[in-house]
């Protein structure tokens, strides 16, 4: 027997909003200690207030639970970067990524058998060459017959062209399917993504750490640059490991400066769950360094993660 829960996940997808926020109460009162119904509850509502309490609520049941962690990193975002067009907390939740309508099974293969039907039609028209007229064309008492290698056209065709031609073509639709098949079931594949380093520990929650010894040490978010030391972690090593996570920013607009604001380089890796690793490339020396995130570089406007080297 479906539970309400199921009941609401099945509504949400087919798009009956209302439906899927019934049953979701329901699912409150049946598993109110089931942290992903507070997370499918918080994506299918549009009060930014309520979204951000459900997801508390998750994590409070939850304190691992990666969707709620990725909502309340996006609702933080906001308040910094407007959204894009169309985007919703759903993205980063996923639970709702099911709702949006890719095309189905049913039509994928429809697709592919109208792509195989019209193929098979350009084949049936190859142009055939017209037959001999004069008597010295033709033997009067045997007509001629075409070997097995030879074509109404004259053409000597070979057998294992054709296997190699339909093989050709039956991989390349095996692999459209297998593209489609992962779209629509959200699988990833191992051969469609490179190796990611493997973290012992994955990180408490949404945001930046300092790791060493296995320990991690959070790196407080500041608006620009931080003037009390109050949240700043302090490492032993000159050559820290940076963790990164959170969708609050893009590695590729982040700079790694010193306490005289000097860019530091660095090399990132990426690691499992869209978390990224970031080591600088030479020792530092003692004191401050910030990871930058700039906001508006005209009302100069920054996000700042720092950390001091002993």
């Amino acid at each position: 027997m479906s539970t309400s829960l199921q009941k609401g996940i099945e509504a949400a997808k087919s798009g009956m909003m209302e439906e899927a926020l019934a049953h979701l109460k329901d699912a409150i009162v049946e598993e109110p200690e089931n942290a992903n119904v507070w997370v499918w509850l918080s994506a299918i509502i549009e009060d930014e207030e309520k979204q951000t309490i459900f997801l508390k609520k998750a994590l409070e049941i939850d304190p691992g639970n990666r969707p709620a962690q990725r909502g309340l990193a996006f609702i933080q975002r906001k308040k910094y970067i407007p959204p894009k067009p169309g985007e919703k907390l759903s993205d980063y939740t996923r639970p709702i990524g099911l709702f949006k309508t890719p095309v189905s099974p049913s039509q994928a293969a429809a697709n592919v058998s109208a792509a195989l039907n019209q193929e098979a039609s350009l084949n049936q028209q190859a142009p055939v060459a017209a037959a001999p007229t004069s008597q010295a064309e033709v033997a009067p008492s045997t007509p001629a017959r075409p070997t097995p290698s030879t074509t109404t056209t004259g053409i000597q065709r070979k057998p294992w062209l054709d296997i190699a031609f339909y093989g050709l073509t039956l991989t390349v639709f095996i692999v459209i399917g297998i593209l489609i098949g992962t779209t629509l079931l959200k699988t990833d594949l191992p051969f469609l993504h490179q190796p990611t380093p493997v973290l012992s520990m994955l990180p408490p929650s949404e945001g930046v750490f300092t790791l060493e010894d296995g320990v991690y040490q959070e790196m407080k978010l500041s608006l620009n640059e931080p003037s009390k030391s109050e949240g700043i972690p302090a490492v032993q090593t000159q050559k820290p490991t940076v963790v990164i996570n959170t969708l609050l920013i893009t590695m590729e607009k982040v700079k790694f400066v010193d306490e005289k604001n000097a860019p530091v380089t660095f090399t990132t890796q990426p690691a499992e769950n869209q978390i990224t690793l970031l080591t600088p490339e030479q020792e530092l020396t003692k004191g401050r360094y910030c990871l930058i995130y700039t906001l508006n570089e005209d009302k100069q406007e920054a996000l700042y993660w720092c950390l001091n080297v002993n």
